[in-house]
């Protein structure tokens, strides 16, 4: 079953105004106002652990993260106590009192706690405030002011344990240091509804906050990052068309069927019926985001991890350890569903509304209905195929525990970690009806690895090569004593020698040189030609050994500089830096709309990169090392030969990048520049394409460059891919600040 059943605790007061504590282990809900009851998730018919210590209604409640031991802080108006579950169970089986940890005394109305990542600190919302208590000393450690309504939420970053996130009912959130006793970063009035709900990513430093008006933002909490949004999903979207999707499912017919003869405007419509009924649907249950969760995914473990494969491709050494593991899943509860979303694609793969039936007996077919929430509790217990979810009752006194199965990508679900996870596993050798499965009997091999073992498809656009077409220029007219072109089998005639071109004077009517044509040099200094040699050897042999060298394995970590280098006069961000695959040069992508090229080992000054408009975002080269591609923000990508400052090719819109026909561009809708910055730039099989990202899509380009030692002369040519798959060839201009070289003219001889 998808989503099972369990048990209705009956709780001391609403829990739709409290907070519960659940961590797929325990489940701590209040029995009395003054008295919290502690289940095991693994037998819920078991007595609970009662801790009486307040004199107060509680308010609020959280567990740690640790396990060993297991603390839980429990909020009144009167006191705030930490209680150690591992000793109080040892002393109720002694029959001795159980006793807690008072941090603290008389703060205030506590709505809202939480523990950091250590354990050490606990963070408690009172009103429009946060205090931070230390449980050590039990003392309080700080006060957080700054919002200007009540809070709803404060949470420790479990990547960086003294950043505090607090979400507030003024619809604004705030980054805290708590080390540093300062303000990282406060947001603007993001929306018109209220934070109510927030969770942290447990692999990556992302927080997503829920609305009271069903949207979901997930912000990202990497230094350096500016706390940008990365994702927005509008879940009242999301929900109302999973309810379309379900009425209008076609219902298998029961009874006699209807033929009609009537024609269509005639029949009657149930179209109409369908729509109402979705849309009361929509208005009794509401979309608040109630509750939120993200999940981790179990790891795949394949067979070719063994110690007979190369560490090299191995999959925890590669990319395919991200493709092979299960994503993880973002669980939002709602006042009228749950949902499980794919925190990296934002697909939904499991919907389930509370208004539907849940099965709570296989044998007697017993159903129960929820109908809205008031409150939803996610939490992942040691089998991450299970999740636990408390669904609190909007109206009544009491609490629904469910388990949840954690959506896993099956082998039928059209996706490319689950092509790859049904072949990397260790495949089973037959199905339930004892057939052996069609993909997994296709493949021989049982696991995937970096490197091809199968050739390319016959259509397989990497088969595809730049053709140079040469046309001929339509200016050109023949001449009367142009050499006219032979058939096979016919004789050359005789043709004028000039054909029609100025013959060189020879300079008999001239004077004759005074000078010798050629002068040899013999006034050589030997010393500094010996010096120059041994320099020259030298420098090449320290070059050579430099480079020879390679970090030893069995040694410390680096701790000392080597070198220091300025790459620019002020003080410009380095925003990624390149190593030549020969090891000689080293590229630099600048926050000054520039790159900067050195060679190694540092000591000169190298040679710039400049043509951007905009922050320069990433740098790489091509396998030879002879060529440079750099993407912006200014949404381009630029081609460049290594030791020069002009960009040999420049990418800026998606079609049309090398038409020298301006009306076509303009004509042409589909010739418009990338959506957004091109953040990402490489080269690719084997440098005979470039690969592009600008936004959420992918542009791959096959190129072609001349190699011609005029710059003025020179032709680079760039297909591009459009949307019917067809390849179009086009001509790129050069850059109009592009300097032209002069030739020198040599004396007549």
């Amino acid at each position: 079953m998808e989503l099972q059943y369990l048990k209705n605790i009956r709780t001391a007061f609403n829990p739709a105004h409290i907070q519960i504590a659940l961590d797929g282990t325990y489940l701590a809900l209040p029995l009395t106002r003054t008295t919290v009851g502690v289940w095991s998730l693994q037998d819920l018919s078991f007595k609970p652990l009662e801790l009486e210590g307040h004199r107060k209604t509680i308010r609020c409640m959280s567990f740690g993260h640790g396990s060993q031991p297991k603390y839980i802080c429990t909020a009144a108006d009167d006191y705030v106590i930490v209680w150690n579950i591992h000793l109080a169970r040892q002393a109720v089986s002694k029959g001795n009192q159980v006793k807690g940890k008072v941090i603290g005394t008389t703060l205030g109305c506590i709505q809202y706690c939480s523990f950091s990542p250590d354990d050490r600190l606990v963070a408690a919302c009172c009103e429009n405030d946060v205090i931070i208590l230390e449980i050590k000393n039990e003392k309080v450690l700080a006060t957080v002011e700054g919002h200007t309504a009540r809070l709803t939420g404060a949470e420790f970053c479990p990547h960086y344990t003294s950043t505090l996130v607090t979400i507030s009912e003024d619809r604004t959130f705030k980054v805290w240091d708590i080390s540093d006793f300062s303000l990282v970063y406060q947001s603007q009035i993001i929306t018109a509804s209220p934070f109510i709900s927030m969770s942290m990513n447990i692999e990556k430093p992302q927080v997503a906050i829920g609305t009271a008006d069903g949207q979901v933002r997930v912000y990202d909490l990497t230094d350096g990052n500016g706390f940008r949004c990365l994702h927005q999903l509008d879940v009242e979207k999301v929900v109302r068309k999973q309810k379309e999707k379900k009425f209008i499912e076609p219902q298998p017919s029961q009874g006699p069927v209807k033929i009609s003869s009537r024609p269509s405007w005639k029949r009657p419509d149930q179209s109409e019926e369908v729509e109402i009924v979705s849309a009361e649907d929509e208005i009794e249950t509401g979309s608040a985001i109630l509750g939120l969760h993200f999940t981790y995914g179990s790891q795949n473990k394949s067979s070719n991890s063994s110690s007979s494969t190369p560490s090299f491709l191995r999959h925890e050494n590669t990319l395919l350890n991200d493709l092979l593991d299960a994503a993880p899943m973002l669980c939002i509860g709602t006042t009228g569903s749950l949902l499980q979303i794919n925190a990296k694609t934002l697909d939904v793969y499991k919907y389930f509304d509370l208004q539907d039936d849940i099965l709570t007996d296989i044998l007697d077919m017993e159903t129960v209905v929820l109908n809205a929430a008031g409150s939803v509790y996610f939490s992942q217990g040691s089998s991450p195929d299970q999740i636990w979810c408390i669904v609190g009752s909007h109206f009544q006194n009491t609490v629904n525990v469910l388990q949840w199965k954690h959506a896993v990508i099956h082998k039928d679900e059209p996706d490319l970690a689950s092509a790859m996870s049904a072949v990397s596993v260790t495949p089973q050798s037959s199905t339930e009806g004892g057939k052996v499965d069609s993909l997994q009997e296709g493949n021989s091999f049982e696991g995937i690895t970096v490197l091809s073992n199968t050739p390319l498809l016959p259509n397989s656009a990497l088969r595809s090569e730049m053709v140079k077409k040469v046309k001929e220029d339509p200016k050109a007219k023949k001449t009367k004593g142009a050499t006219p072109k032979n058939k096979p089998g016919q004789m050359m005639k005789d043709q004028p020698i000039t054909f029609h071109h100025k013959v060189k004077s020879s300079g008999y009517t001239e004077t004759p040189r005074q000078t010798p044509m050629f002068k040899p040099q013999t006034n050589f200094s030997k010393s500094a030609s010996s010096n120059s040699l041994v320099s020259h050897s030298s420098s090449s042999s320290s070059l050579g050994k430099s480079m020879d060298k390679t970090y030893p394995m069995k040694c410390d970590p680096p701790t000392e500089c080597h070198c220091k280098i300025d790459v620019a006069e002020r003080p410009t961000p380095i925003n990624r830096i390149k190593f030549s695959d020969d090891g000689q040069y080293l590229a630099t992508a600048l926050s000054n709309k520039s790159g900067h090229v050195f060679k190694l080992p540092l000591g000169n000054k190298g040679f710039s990169c400049t043509g951007h408009n905009n922050n320069v975002n990433g740098i790489t080269w091509s396998h030879d090392g002879n060529w440079l591609l750099t993407s912006s923000d200014d949404k381009s990508a630029f081609l460049w030969s290594k030791g020069q400052s002009d960009p040999n090719m420049c990418i800026k819109t998606v079609l049309h990048n090398m038409s020298t026909d301006k009306d076509t561009q303009k004509k042409d809708k589909d010739n418009v520049a990338f959506p957004k910055e091109v953040n990402f730039a490489q080269f690719y099989y084997m440098d005979k394409f470039i690969l592009l990202t600008s936004g959420n899509t992918l542009y791959m380009y096959k190129y072609h460059l001349e190699q011609t030692k005029d710059d003025i002369k020179s032709k680079d040519r760039l297909k591009e891919p459009d949307t019917k798959g067809n390849v179009k060839n086009h001509r790129l201009m050069k850059d109009n600040t592009l300097i032209k070289r002069k030739k020198r003219n040599t004396e007549n001889t």
